[in-house]
């Protein structure tokens, strides 16, 4: 061997060697840091995840008939991407006290994804959260892809201060009791799956706003055995000369509504929303639905969605899991404006096959048939031929490797 070729490697097994005394290698090369100790004696853990995705959406998107309306995508073709690579930061200050800092990155940007401090008082069995992460109400999904009134209403990360409590009141019984004070999300737009086509009305991630106004929240929760059941509701004000000016002013028709009642007006800033949820995760069985009705300003939407998902354990991979999905998003009082997607009443299924192969590498397969109420009609042109100016070709295929270390 010569010279150089024993400096490469000599050099790259001292890499490797201090490499696997932190943790950083896995059998599947990805990290596994358990912990380091900074000189002031505080425990810092460091994690994280990568998905890599390839998406395929069903048609041209838009409508037949572009004479009449829009076509929003005149082609669209299978893509791969990096969907997020998070890097999560914990630093543990005492035994009930840390907190918690990721960055996420994605093909174009990078940005702050949550920060947040957590402290438990044991004694009372409370954890108290404050920092910017989704409402204390959202549950972590299964699947890549969120239910529609999940992406509506809880996905969007807030500022907030919460609490959480929990009474024991047998061996198997629990009383959940939730209270939030949060900076109130703007109302803005989002993907209804993974196609950027059509979007709808969500409360999305917090942004500093002009007029920004404050949103008060609670909770309640019963658990017996495997068996949830829990309600909430949250109320607070639109946030001044952005939600009802321009989300809610720019909808097209939104002056009819006003105008249909005398007791009603343009400016109207109510805002409140109310939940509940059920689910049974007994064994390998998951079963979950949800309902959410919302008033803003005076537009009313509501929605539901019910899963259930059985879990396969195999003996060359950690489990595999079949779910389905069914889900709505409806908008009261607004009819449909075919050439505004927010105001569009929304259905989609979905099915998914999710293979988690060890505790690092899992495998989503995933598919969303879409059915969205446009407000157009099928119409017929001068030579007889009809156009579709009503439905919209937009269901989704998903493939995701996630990592995580």
């Amino acid at each position: 061997m010569t010279k150089t070729g024993y400096l490469k490697e000599h050099f790259m097994k001292s890499i490797l060697t201090h490499l696997m005394k932190i943790g950083i290698f896995t059998s599947l090369g990805w990290a596994q840091l358990t912990s380091i100790k900074s000189e002031s004696g505080l425990e810092i853990l460091l994690g994280g995840e990568v998905e890599t995705e390839f998406v395929d959406v069903e048609g041209p998107g838009g409508f037949e008939n572009q004479d009449l309306t829009y076509n929003k995508v005149k082609n669209r073709s299978p893509h791969m991407r990096i969907d997020k690579a998070v890097l999560s930061t914990r630093v543990n200050y005492s035994e009930n006290l840390y907190y918690n800092f990721e960055l996420r990155f994605g093909d174009k940007k990078a940005n702050v994804d949550k920060h947040y401090a957590r402290w438990t008082l044991p004694g009372i069995n409370t954890r108290f959260e404050m920092g910017k992460n989704k409402p204390m109400i959202a549950v972590k999904r299964q699947t890549e892809g969120y239910p529609l009134i999940g992406t509506a209403f809880w996905k969007g990360r807030e500022y907030h201060i919460t609490s959480e409590t929990k009474y024991s009141l047998g061996e198997n019984i629990r009383v959940d009791l939730g209270l939030s004070f949060a900076m109130k999300r703007p109302l803005g737009t989002d993907d209804a799956a993974e196609d950027k086509s059509f979007k709808m009305m969500v409360y999305d991630d917090y942004d500093d706003k002009d007029g920004q106004t404050f949103e008060y929240g609670g909770s309640l929760g019963l658990k017996v055995i495997g068996l949830t059941a829990e309600g909430w509701y949250y109320t607070g004000k639109l946030i001044d000369d952005y939600d009802w000016k321009t989300s809610l002013g720019f909808l097209p028709g939104y002056d009819d509504i006003a105008n249909s009642n005398p007791d009603w007006e343009e400016d109207d800033k109510t805002h409140w929303w109310y939940g509940s949820r059920v689910s049974l995760d007994r064994g390998n069985i998951h079963i979950r639905a949800e309902y959410i009705d919302a008033l803003d300003g005076l537009l009313p939407r509501n929605g539901y969605y019910a899963e259930g998902s059985y879990r396969l354990k195999l003996k060359r991979i950690k489990n595999i899991e079949p779910l389905v999905r069914y889900g709505n998003l409806n908008i009261d009082r607004h009819a449909p404006a075919l050439g505004d997607p927010e105001t569009w009443d929304r259905e989609m299924i979905t099915f998914a096959l999710l293979c988690r192969l060890n505790d690092y590498l899992s495998i989503k397969t995933e598919y969303y048939l879409l059915n969205e109420e446009t407000g157009g009609t099928i119409q017929t042109d001068d030579q007889g031929n009809s156009l579709d100016n009503a439905t919209v070709k937009d269901n989704q295929f998903l493939l995701q490797i996630k990592f995580e270390f």
